[in-house]
């Protein structure tokens, strides 16, 4: 037995040590190839540490250069132009301007900018960012470059680009300046909204406290302007709010603030045009009214809205339709009316609205705050309500006691024709529609309000572009009766179908602006190529969408120009 017993403990005992020694050079092999890993990412910080060590001194030689004087600079290009009258001259022309990631560790990739002609230098960056301290590579014919006039070495010298800058080319002779600028992410506005403690928007009923940061860009009035106030925010909206995952906002400031040049106010709104693929229906009807007879109509601006720290797509910025004197301007003692059926059944106990004997829906009271049987509400109810009667009555077309005597019929052709050309299915006398009234007035139709489901957005009703629309609908279809109004409709429509190349250029120009800003907004939303309740078609590529808008809309123009002339 001790025979066997000294060979078996002895082959244990060899088993066991194999094992051992196996499981030690995986942990060894396990922990060189950690050291590799450790040694790559020292590497990586190295060349950061590099590149940002070149970046800051990029950055404290551009803060030395700002120091210098002009006249620094004459002096230099003058010792050139010494050594340059022994040598032929050449025009001044600019060839290529890049910024590259070697210089500029912010960037991802290496940007080569556009020279358009010899007047205007495009870039864009692939990031959102504000900061925009950076160093350019360029080649040139002449003598030197100066940069918002301070000499600029290429590869070397840094500038702040967050405004438009003037690069110029110099020679002895001439120069030849070039506006430079370098966009930020698609080249949109940046409207960053930080709500208190990163609160999520969860109600249109409720505002809860944020901040605002914007950052105006090439398209507005001051390039380059940061905006900061402090503001409250709440969901706004009614299909839209519920039905879509982007969702529209209103914006209430502390303060009266300017967004892009317009008028000082507290309230706005941020409408993200979800279901129209295009986001440029609402503003092409809004161009529509801006050159239209309207008392007023809403201006609107594009942004790109980051919301507590995250992208959330292309925004449409609007004026809250509201009484102001820059907004409707009906004085101290007018009104702000709307005709929405929803509010019957959505407006809750502060609902302010009437029936009339003609109108399906009713009419409420939006501007100012009224109260049930009140002075100010009985007077509007009295009046419109007669106005009403009016309309449809043996006295309809008598001179002295006739519709017109109550309705501003200029206001109503240009109001009709602007929802009848877009096929705006919002605008029946049901939703969405608003009139003023003056005491002592009139009822004034307006502003133009809601077209993202107009020119044939939509898979419900008649979807055109033929057939009449607006002009079925309540109080309109009544109009029609007079020869006045149809004289004056037929009149106020040859004037738009006149200014069609005019909207045309206006819808082009938008959809260039936005191309880039809407790549980034499908990548958010994913709404191109997919159907998003109600669309009628689905056209594929942001071009195909806007193809198809203005397709229907000129085909739709021309239909009418037709059946207007019968008339």
């Amino acid at each position: 037995m001790k025979k066997l017993f000294f060979p078996i403990l002895i082959a244990f005992c060899l088993t066991a040590c194999t094992k051992d020694l196996t499981d030690f050079y995986i942990r060894l092999d396990q922990r060189e190839a950690a050291n590799k890993e450790l040694q790559k990412q020292n590497e990586e910080l190295r060349k950061q540490n590099e590149a940002q060590e070149k970046w800051n001194a990029a950055l404290a030689e551009m803060n030395a250069r700002l120091q210098l004087e002009a006249d620094e600079l004459e002096k230099k290009l003058d010792s050139l132009e010494a050594v340059l009258a022994i040598v032929p001259i050449v025009e001044p022309k600019l060839r290529m301007i890049e910024f590259v990631t070697d210089e500029n560790p912010m960037l991802t990739e290496n940007l080569t900018c556009e020279i358009i002609g010899d007047s205007v230098i495009e870039c864009w960056l692939p990031m959102i960012t504000t900061e925009k301290y950076l160093i350019p590579r360029f080649t040139f014919d002449g003598t030197l470059v100066t940069i918002d006039g301070m000499e600029a070495q290429s590869g070397a010298s840094m500038f702040d680009f967050k405004a438009p800058v003037t690069v110029t080319v110099h020679t002895s002779e001439k120069s030849v300046s070039y506006t430079m600028y370098v966009h930020s992410y698609t080249g949109l506005p940046i409207m960053r909204i930080d709500t208190e403690g990163g609160a999520a928007i969860t109600s249109k009923e409720v505002y809860i406290n944020a901040h605002m940061t914007l950052t105006e860009d090439i398209r507005t009035r001051d390039a380059g302007d940061l905006l900061e106030a402090d503001l409250q925010i709440k969901g706004r909206g009614n299909s839209t709010w519920v039905r879509w995952p982007k969702k529209p906002y209103r914006l209430k400031f502390i303060d009266k603030v300017s967004l892009f040049g317009e008028h000082k106010d507290r309230s706005w709104v941020l409408i993200a045009n979800y279901a129209d693929k295009s986001a440029i229906r609402n503003h092409t009807a809004l161009y529509m009214g801006k050159i239209s007879n309207l008392n007023y109509t809403p201006s609107s601006h594009f942004v790109d809205l980051i919301l507590n720290g995250q992208y959330n797509g292309t925004y449409e910025v609007c004026e809250k339709i509201k009484i102001s004197n820059h907004r409707v301007a009906v004085g101290d003692d007018g009104f702000l009316l709307e005709v929405d059926n929803r509010v019957q059944f959505e407006g809750g106990e502060d609902a302010r609205f009437f029936f009339t004997n003609h109108m399906t829906a009713p009419i409420s009271i939006e501007d100012p705050e009224v109260e049930i049987d009140d002075e100010n509400f009985e007077y509007v109810r009295n009046f419109v309500s007669t106005a009403d009667d009016v309309l449809y009555s043996d006295l309809f077309l008598d001179p002295a006691m006739g519709w017109k005597n109550y309705f501003d019929m200029d206001s109503f052709v240009d109001w009709y024709l602007i929802n009848e050309i877009t096929h705006n299915p919002d605008a029946t006398m049901m939703y969405s529609c608003y009139m003023h009234l003056k005491r002592g007035g009139k009822i004034t139709m307006g502003p133009v309000w809601d077209f993202d489901l107009a020119f044939g957005n939509t898979d419900y009703w008649e979807r055109g572009p033929y057939n009449f629309w607006i002009k079925k609908s309540d109080w309109i279809i009544r109009m029609f009766k007079d020869p006045e109004f149809v004289a004056r409709v037929k009149e106020r429509y040859d004037y738009f179908y006149s200014r069609k190349n005019d909207i045309f250029r206006e819808m082009d120009e938008t959809a260039t602006y936005l191309k880039r800003s809407a790549q980034e907004n499908e990548d958010r939303w994913h709404t191109l190529y997919h159907y998003a309740l109600p669309n009628y078609e689905i056209w594929g590529s942001y071009y195909n969408e806007v193809q198809s808008v203005k397709e229907w809309l000129n085909t739709r123009m021309d239909w009418l120009k037709t059946e207007f002339d019968k008339m």
